[in-house]
């Protein structure tokens, strides 16, 4: 690694690191924020008077029907999807090991010697599933079984395997670099492509934060008490269409 990508890849290390830390924050707060506006909610719907009530609930009855449709729908589609998904998977991988784990989650198969597995190097896709693989060997719930650890390890490998298993979903490829670090495996040689995939990987995690900040719980959460009346006044015409003029 020369002179060059060795600072640079630090300085993108230090930057995503401090980019999740301040995701992390987000996430952590988001679930604070929620729990009080959704109890400043129930307070506004307590509130009404029983005529407003009455005019509330028929509203919500025909805005429930409404959304249900659309949820069928979306749900149709993603089958669609899954199933195209499915049947345009690509077969051609090589593999020599036959030692296969299933993901609980989304009941992938994968196998653990991702070394005997034909994947190119310079694909981020191909290059995050590999280290997975190899996190997985170490960290997955049916390897520790029978390992002899103790509860505690136990239980720390699975949260480093389900933290590892986001990262791999969200193809992220610094948290699945940093995981494997942690675990003393190594991520092969750092180039020029590694600092872009960091740089992507910051973008997108950012675009996350910056999605959290949007949400009408945090805006809400975040704002004086002066303006939480008028958040709450917007997420009601935004959300449910009521203005509480329709009677």
């Amino acid at each position: 690694m020369s002179k060059r990508i060795q600072l640079k890849f630090k300085k993108m290390l230090k930057k995503a690191e401090f980019v999740h830390a301040d995701l992390e924050y987000h996430e952590e707060l988001v679930f604070e924020a929620k729990a009080d506006f959704n109890e400043a909610f129930l307070d506004r719907v307590s509130g009404m008077s029983r005529r407003e009530r009455k005019y509330w609930t028929r509203h919500l009855h025909t805005l429930n029907d409404e959304r249900a449709k659309q949820l069928l729908q979306q749900a149709e589609e993603e089958k669609q999807k899954r199933i195209d998904a499915e049947t345009d998977e690509d077969q051609t991988g090589v593999v020599k090991n036959k030692e296969v784990l299933m993901d609980a989650g989304t009941g992938e198969e994968f196998y653990l010697n991702p070394d005997e597995v034909d994947m190119p190097d310079n694909d981020k896709s191909g290059v995050i599933k590999k280290l997975y693989r190899k996190i997985a060997n170490e960290t997955h719930p049916d390897k520790l079984v029978a390992s002899g650890f103790s509860q505690r390890e136990v239980e720390r490998k699975e949260q480093i395997f389900m933290k590892a298993k986001e990262a791999y979903e969200r193809e992220n490829w610094y948290l699945i670099y940093s995981i494997a670090i942690d675990l003393g495996i190594s991520p092969g040689d750092i180039d020029d492509k590694h600092i872009d995939w960091i740089e992507e990987d910051v973008k997108l995690t950012m675009g996350r934060i910056s999605r959290i900040g949007q949400l009408f719980v945090w805006v809400w959460y975040t704002s004086p008490d002066k303006q939480k009346e008028k958040v709450m006044d917007q997420y009601f015409k935004q959300v449910y269409k009521w203005e509480g003029k329709d009677f």
